[in-house]
């Protein structure tokens, strides 16, 4: 995929977030000062600065956009990103380790988002480091992957759909094939 298809993606990514987590907010609208409650966008990952500015920075600016009220942060799940971006003196935090440090500035209403694709062991690890510190919270709650269901597939198939109609061409022999 080049670059533009994938800031397009991350763009349809991030419209289906924002209604999702429009869904599971709503606890943290009930924290008495906002100051309290946070979202967690968590990512895989990138080592390559360039890609990290168009995807992951984009996500978390246009979160920060839509969600203003609420302290926005991020962490990796990657563990071999996040050693090879602090050996440049870049600092990611691990999910547990944002989790943690969201709890010793005062947070208590947090939710997760995460930007997988898929429910996995990148979802699985999610869970189970919301689960280790669930109780130093008073609402912690996880979003979902983009492709959690069959509905969801089917929405992301036809936006994709659409996006590229048009690019194949019968003629040429030329199809449009997608990897990720």
């Amino acid at each position: 995929m080049r670059i533009t298809e994938i800031i397009m993606f991350m763009k349809t990514f991030f419209a289906a977030f924002a209604a999702a987590f429009m869904l599971i907010s709503g606890t943290l609208s009930s924290a008495q000062d906002k100051k309290e409650a946070a979202l967690l966008m968590v990512h895989f990952g990138t080592s390559y600065d360039d890609t990290r500015s168009k995807t992951i920075d984009a996500i978390n600016a246009r979160a920060k956009e839509a969600f203003p009220e609420y302290e926005v942060r991020e962490a990796y799940t990657s563990r071999i990103v996040i050693r090879v971006l602090n050996k440049r003196g870049i600092e990611k935090l691990t999910p547990l380790d944002a989790l943690l440090k969201l709890r010793a500035e005062g947070f208590t209403h947090i939710v997760i988002q995460p930007t997988t694709l898929m429910d996995g062991v990148e979802m699985e690890s999610i869970r189970s480091d919301a689960a280790k510190v669930a109780p130093f919270f008073k609402d912690i709650r996880i979003g979902k992957p983009l492709l959690y269901s069959i509905e969801d597939c089917r929405k992301v198939s036809e936006i994709m759909a659409e996006r590229h109609a048009g690019k194949a061409d019968a003629k040429k022999r030329s199809h449009v094939v997608l990897v990720g």
